[in-house]
């Protein structure tokens, strides 16, 4: 099937519970006049604009883009029973029925499940396949009836990353009865996971770096506990994730459990089948860290607009002005990489020392991080929201916000150390290249 056939061929089921693709004539007709010969290839997008814009080509636009996310949540059903079906005992066909319901007709009592994704999609925030395949990899239904199969889908290390210490030891007394002891070394192994690689795994994620949660290295394993093996630290990680996923499995609905922890890695089992669908997750993940990264750089760029606004404002008050010199230090300086006893008189000073007082540096970042550190929060926070759902943004809150701080502080300090170089200093840090692109609304010549 070609690309541009999903936009008129609708999945949907038969009596018998098969899917059967259908063709619509009216939105083929449609697209092949208004859509295809575009020289624009995001057909989802320009359909999706037709149809928020309630033309008189709405309604196919609607039945276009409905019949495009028919073949998102079919391959999210393939793809899951692919991947798990033979371990759990279970078909695609055990799952379409629960979210392919589309039939081509619209009714305002029951609209299909691809209406319900069409509805709640943000352009502005992923692509339209990604949100399909998130908003049915998430479908209560679908999820419900994979608890009742025995399957919880989320790795060892994400298990161990949301679950607090008290919880473990809730559960290990009550529902495996386990020892104080084992409770204790439970507890220990928990903490000191956590210490190791949880933090580091969620910076990792909000500095830019991508991929999936890995196995815990040789070094952190070895970190965890010293006493022991890499090997043997690993062992005591999988055993302990296997109880919380039984656990976790059994308040859920499902069945009594078989743990197969020894025999299925989590991690990997997507990679040992080279065919499936790619998985949303990573698409979340991807997609997360650019909007954080794109978070970073704007709100940064509005922090320090505002400070060195502030600066400039109450330096042109004084007798005599020195707002114009202060702008001039900082692109000499930051821009320019020159030392400041270099440019002392260029500015109108005498020595690096009134330099130096003149440009403050360290209140300058300090007033930035200030002003960046709240909203940048507040943004990565909100668009957290399009990714995990309120429970779980509610449980890494606090950690959120430390790692914000963390990365601030990083940043900060980055700028800190590149402004102590004394010869060959070129504005490499990012807090220095912003700079240097603010400064320039504030340079003689342009408005500030």
């Amino acid at each position: 099937m070609d690309t541009a056939s999903r936009y008129w061929q609708l999945v949907r089921l038969t009596s018998s519970g098969q899917c059967q693709v259908q063709v619509l004539p009216q939105v083929k007709a449609w697209f092949q006049d208004a859509i295809a010969p575009a020289p624009d290839t995001d057909w989802s997008q320009m359909i999706f604009l037709a149809w928020a814009a309630g033309g008189p080509e709405a309604d196919l636009a609607q039945l276009s883009l409905r019949c495009f996310i028919s073949h998102q949540i079919q391959q999210v059903c393939l793809g899951l029973a692919q991947r798990f079906g033979r371990d759990y005992g279970f078909a695609a066909t055990d799952l379409f029925y629960l979210v392919l319901d589309d039939d081509g007709r619209t009714t305002d009592t029951s609209p299909p499940f691809s209406l319900e994704i069409l509805t709640t999609y943000d352009s502005a925030k992923a692509a339209l396949s990604t949100w399909a395949s998130r908003r049915t990899s998430h479908h209560p239904a679908l999820n419900q009836a994979l608890l009742e199969k025995g399957l919880y889908r989320a790795s060892d290390w994400a298990i161990l990353n949301d679950t607090q210490p008290g919880q473990l030891q809730r559960i290990l007394r009550q529902y495996h009865l386990c020892s104080e002891y084992e409770v204790t070394q439970a507890t220990i192994l928990l903490e000191r996971y956590q210490q190791v690689y949880q933090r580091a795994r969620i910076a990792q994620r909000l500095s830019g770096q991508r991929g999936r949660c890995q196995t815990p290295t040789a070094e952190q394993l070895r970190a965890i506990n010293p006493d022991l093996s890499p090997k043997d630290v690993l062992a005591q990680l999988r055993h302990l994730a296997g109880q919380l996923r039984q656990y976790r499995v059994h308040v859920r609905g499902g069945p009594a459990p078989v743990y197969q922890s020894e025999s299925l890695d989590w991690e990997t089992v997507a990679t040992n089948h080279a065919s499936q669908p790619p998985d949303p997750c990573d698409d979340d993940q991807d997609e997360f860290l650019q909007a954080y990264r794109q978070a970073m750089v704007k709100e940064l760029a509005g922090a320090m607009a505002a400070v060195i606004q502030a600066n400039v404002e109450r330096l042109r008050g004084r007798k005599p002005p020195q707002d114009r010199a202060y702008v001039q230090g900082l692109h000499l300086f930051h821009c320019q990489g020159l030392p400041m006893g270099k440019f002392a008189a260029d500015i109108g000073l005498t020595s690096q020392v009134q330099v130096n007082r003149l440009l403050n540096l360290k209140r300058l970042r300090s007033e930035v991080r200030h002003r960046l550190l709240p909203q940048l929060y507040e943004t990565v926070q909100h668009q957290a929201m399009a990714y995990v759902s309120a429970d779980r943004l509610q449980a890494i809150d606090q950690t959120l916000e430390a790692l914000l701080a963390e990365e601030v502080d990083t940043l900060i300090a980055a700028a800190a150390a590149e402004a102590q170089q004394p010869k060959g200093r070129t504005a490499k840090s990012l807090f220095a290249q912003q700079l240097c692109t603010t400064i320039h609304s504030f340079m003689p010549g342009t408005e500030s």
